[in-house]
């Protein structure tokens, strides 16, 4: 089974718990719910499923499957992790150095099935641009607006790192079918 650090799920099981009067049911497994419900440990491990569909169910309801919100969700989200979890992120104002670290932290954060799958790879194409490669092993109707969400998540990690003038482009996608990939151009001054 594919699994999510805590760390990740913690701000999502937040988020659900405090909006109730939302039709959770429509999107969530009663094991979801045993799991958003009950107190979540960053350090712990939890199904990847979970995460996914907790994720899509925040990105119909309260993101009203609005893109933008999926995007400022990475932003809130990305900042919230970096301070409370990985400071060192943002210490040494390196915003190249800062990815790759994020990247190597991101790995980190997700247990896969397949040993040698990568979910995130990052390729340095400039001293200032990077190609980003996101993938997942499996389809999952959440991977465009995860896109976005990672796509906020990375330009607050560049601004908190000193980076200005912050261009982020999708320059190759596949939403659908067995192994969804998206990838990203990032440049910066």
């Amino acid at each position: 089974m594919n699994k999510v650090k805590g760390s990740l799920l913690l701000e999502i099981a937040r988020l659900i718990r405090a909006n109730k009067d939302r039709n959770w049911d429509k999107y969530l497994t009663e094991q979801d719910k045993e799991i958003i419900f009950s107190k979540v440990l960053p350090s712990s491990w939890y199904p990847l499923e979970t995460y996914e569909r907790a994720g899509y169910a925040i990105y119909m309801e309260i993101g009203q499957g609005k893109l933008e919100n999926a995007y400022l969700w990475g932003r809130f989200v990305g900042e919230d992790i970096i301070k409370k979890f990985y400071s060192r992120l943002a210490e040494d104002q390196d915003p190249l150095s800062a990815l790759k670290r994020f990247t190597i932290f991101r790995s980190q954060w997700f247990q896969f099935d397949t040993p040698d799958f990568k979910a995130i790879e990052l390729k340095q194409t400039a001293p200032k641009e990077v190609e980003v490669r996101i993938a997942s092993d499996h389809p999952t109707p959440y991977f465009e607006p995860y896109t976005h969400q990672v796509i906020g998540t990375f330009e607050r990690l560049l601004e908190l790192n000193g980076a200005q003038n912050i261009k982020i482009e999708i320059t190759d996608h596949n939403w659908e079918g067995e192994n969804p990939f998206s990838v990203l151009r990032i440049r910066w001054e």
